[in-house]
């Protein structure tokens, strides 16, 4: 990445790291009379791990000539790997969020552009290098990116979404398991959720936008389901209280508020994610210390639509009184997806794996221990806003206005410096844009 020297100085990495450490220092101390100071300091401890060159590991990730963000280092610089719309949102997300900033309008401008010239006349969104022959999951989750991010820029979308009626039949452009309730219904109850639930309860995450476009009826019949297969006994769809079953409540238990409904069982459920938040079963990957974080949050956001907001304020102050130690914890399985140059990645580092695909498509080079743009917000935001969030207290920010003044500087003075490593054969077989 081609940074000039005026910008990437010691003085001026000096001069932000002084603003954000008194600004952190600052907040952690107001945080006191709710969290207590022994976990302010757990805290601050945890920050230290947010430095500058994470700053500067993701303006190496931007494209301008695209005006999205690649998935990781060697995404950019592997011939036949582009920018990706999760990337580019992700990125966009984390970094407004935690630079106490706004892109400037010509960035927001790149990356709606980017979006919209990614739509196909069945309104989904769909990348070059991948094509059509995707997953429902990779399909799903790439339609709510491509919005988030045209909506940037309050632009029309290209073609109508999958989920507008055309005029003519009445019908959509959505999969035929989502024309007709009854179809829903039998692709719901094909799906081994009791077995398998993160993995089926992704495939619903996935498409919760779809089938809330597809009608209230596929909503209550999606709840209708979930509810049937819940598990009394711990709130959950197996039988066994881990980081994967844990991971299927958050991502179902996520689509409830959005379907307008309550999770049932929600003491149960909490009394399994929080399991999980204190668990020392060994660490594989980022989303094991998020999801639970997610889960807790959601299930107390359920608990407030169902008229208990009393409870869920008591549960949140006893949450607080035991903050240390959680976020202790928390901080500590974090450190296991830290990686040498300010990033997180996606794999904790003794895992033995590396992330080189995302929802089945092709990201990364394989054999590559590096940070990617969804580890590092799966390490680091999904966790902390969880974790906040359940706490009852306002999230501190892990960067400052400066950071972000100092960030864009560099995203303007990114230059491509052209692809330098090839994919195996393998690998490049599966990608639709030609080896240049």
């Amino acid at each position: 990445m081609y940074i000039r020297n005026d910008i990437l100085t010691q003085k001026r990495i000096a001069h932000l790291e002084k603003i954000r450490r008194a600004e952190r220092e600052a907040r952690f101390a107001a945080l006191i009379p709710a969290v207590g100071e022994e976990a302010a300091q757990e805290l601050n401890e945890v920050y230290k791990l947010f430095t500058t060159d994470m700053l500067i590991w993701y303006a190496g990730l931007w494209e301008p000539e695209i005006g999205g963000f690649y998935f990781s280092n060697s995404a950019r610089d592997t011939e036949g790997l582009l920018p990706d719309l999760e990337s580019t949102a992700q990125a966009m997300r984390f970094l407004t969020g935690h630079c106490c900033m706004k892109f400037p309008e010509r960035i927001r401008r790149q990356m709606a552009d980017f979006a919209w010239n990614l739509q196909d006349e069945d309104g989904y969104f769909y990348h070059p290098q991948w094509g059509k022959d995707i997953t429902v999951t990779r399909r799903g989750r790439d339609l709510g990116w491509a919005k988030q991010l045209i909506a940037l820029t309050g632009r029309e979308y290209r073609y109508p979404l999958p989920t507008a009626r055309k005029a003519d039949s009445g019908t959509t452009s959505l999969p035929e398991y989502l024309q007709s309730v009854e179809a829903w219904d039998a692709y719901l109850e094909s799906k081994p959720l009791s077995e398998k639930s993160y993995s089926v309860g992704n495939l619903i995450n996935s498409l919760a936008g779809q089938i809330q476009g597809a009608g209230p009826e596929f909503c209550a019949a999606t709840v209708a389901w979930a509810n049937r297969h819940q598990r009394s006994d711990n709130g959950l769809w197996e039988p066994q209280i881990n980081y994967s079953s844990v991971n299927g409540l958050m991502k179902l238990a996520a689509c409830y508020p959005g379907f307008g409904a309550v999770l049932p069982n929600a003491d149960k459920a909490l009394d399994s994610a929080m399991k999980a938040v204190l668990s020392d079963e060994k660490i594989t990957f980022a989303c094991e210390f998020y999801n639970p974080w997610s889960a807790i949050s959601s299930i107390l956001k359920c608990m407030e639509m169902g008229g208990d907001a009393e409870k869920a304020a008591s549960l949140r102050a006893s949450f607080r009184e035991n903050a240390a130690e959680l976020i202790r914890v928390t901080g500590r399985k974090i450190r296991t997806t830290a990686c040498a140059d300010g990033s997180f990645a996606y794999y904790a580092a003794d895992s033995g794996h590396v992330c080189t695909r995302s929802q089945g498509a092709l990201v990364a080079q394989d054999h590559v221990r590096e940070g990617d743009i969804n580890g590092n917000g799966c390490s680091i935001n999904g966790p902390l806003s969880g974790m906040y969030a359940s706490l009852g207290v306002q999230m501190v920010p892990l960067f400052t206005k400066e950071d972000g003044e100092f960030l864009v500087e560099l995203m303007d003075a990114r230059i491509s410096a052209g692809k330098t490593l090839s994919l195996p054969e393998s690998l490049r077989a599966t990608l639709k844009t030609p080896r240049k």
